[in-house]
């Protein structure tokens, strides 16, 4: 036998035939769950790699999707990539990984996307596409995250103003009135009421601060919730209680530490925290200094990633279906992949509120999942 196993070594191994093999490899045809189950053990003994090259010249694809994203460091990144991967995985695609770090930019990693041939790529956008010629690819291209995309390509957000403001409405509604919200973008108002001196934090940019003109970032939408929940009640909203900080724990931590600390402003009744990351490390700065959650402050994410699950008190948080959210990209970059010229499309997912032990405790035990 040569060096490399063939589908021929791997058929004749198994005693099948060369089209049972391919239609293993393509998760294709119908046969016995022991044949397949017998073709790949063959493959794993024999050492056997799909050839991609003659792949790619037979079929015009390598079937391996590429996601481009800022780190791993921070809760939600791994959980939206375990997510495409699932996705892809569901279609019959691999996933391979570039990330682009907090301070170089989706531009930093242009060249590794090409070289590294995936049959499509999802950019997630940590911040505006300034330069649109990066949406101008020689694959197809989906992009997920909140900056906007001009129409150029598919994109898939969330529901970010919709989902604070419900958080945030249900919170008043129950009695609270001094909501901090944490990770959000603080303004100055001129006599008009608009926003004159924005000072920001984008959320994947680790507390790099921004320009003003920053209220279509993920933070700035978020923020827009927060502010409709209090008008929409007729209530006026206090600045202070609005804290711009890096979107990862220790940046929770110190904007809480620094509201404490603010003669200003005292124990606020609830804490607004736009993304989980957030919420665990205001949980334990408030747990440090023995002020009770939820009984002395109520605590809320966004994100419902697994680590909020099994903090103490367990996280509520709003669930924007990450889940959705990894299937949409994938399903809309196939389509590309497969031929598709529609007109671009923006898909945006659903929420719920997950009502757990930190926040709108409903006393019964367990787990709410609210709309």
């Amino acid at each position: 036998m040569s060096d490399r196993a063939t589908i021929a070594d791997v058929a004749r191994a198994a005693g099948v035939s060369i089209k049972t093999v391919s239609n293993v490899l393509n998760r294709t045809g119908s046969m016995r769950p022991e044949t397949r189950d017998r073709v790949q053990q063959t493959m794993r003994e024999l050492g056997y790699r799909v050839n991609m090259s003659a792949r790619a010249m037979k079929t015009g694809g390598i079937g391996l999707l590429g996601l481009a994203i800022t780190s791993f460091d921070q809760p939600f990144m791994p959980y939206l990539a375990d997510s495409v991967v699932d996705a892809a995985r569901r279609r019959g695609y691999g996933v391979v990984t570039d990330t682009y770090g907090y301070e170089r930019g989706l531009g930093s990693i242009i060249a590794e996307t090409q070289r590294l041939a995936a049959d499509g790529w999802i950019f997630f956008a940590s911040r505006p596409f300034a330069d649109r010629m990066l949406l101008k690819q020689p694959y197809p291209l989906v992009v997920i995250g909140d900056y906007p995309v001009f129409g150029m390509v598919d994109a898939v957000t969330m529901p970010n103003e919709d989902a604070v403001c419900d958080a945030v409405g249900r919170l008043l509604d129950r009695g609270c009135r001094a909501i901090a919200l944490i990770g959000g973008l603080r303004a100055e108002h001129d006599d008009a009421g608009t926003d004159t001196n924005a000072e920001a934090n984008d959320d994947v940019e680790a507390g790099r601060s921004r320009e003003p003109s920053d209220e279509a970032s993920t933070g700035g939408l978020r923020t827009r919730g927060y502010r409709r929940a209090h008008r929409d009640r007729g209530l006026p909203v206090d600045e202070r209680l609005i804290r711009p900080t890096s979107w990862v724990q220790t940046g929770g931590r110190d904007a809480v530490a620094a509201l404490l600390d603010d003669p200003g402003c005292g124990i606020p009744d609830a804490l607004m925290c736009l993304n989980d990351a957030m919420a665990i490390g205001a949980i334990h700065e408030l747990q440090r200094r023995g002020i009770r959650v939820p009984q002395d402050v109520q605590v809320c994410g966004f994100d419902d990633v697994p680590d909020g699950v099994d903090g103490i008190p367990a996280l509520t948080t709003i669930d924007p279906h990450v889940n959705d959210y990894a299937d949409h990209a994938v399903d809309l970059l196939l389509r590309r992949i497969q031929g598709s010229r529609s007109d671009a499309q923006v898909y945006t997912t659903h929420y719920e509120l997950v009502v757990r032990e930190s926040a709108l405790a409903n006393g019964r035990g367990g787990v709410e999942r609210v709309r």
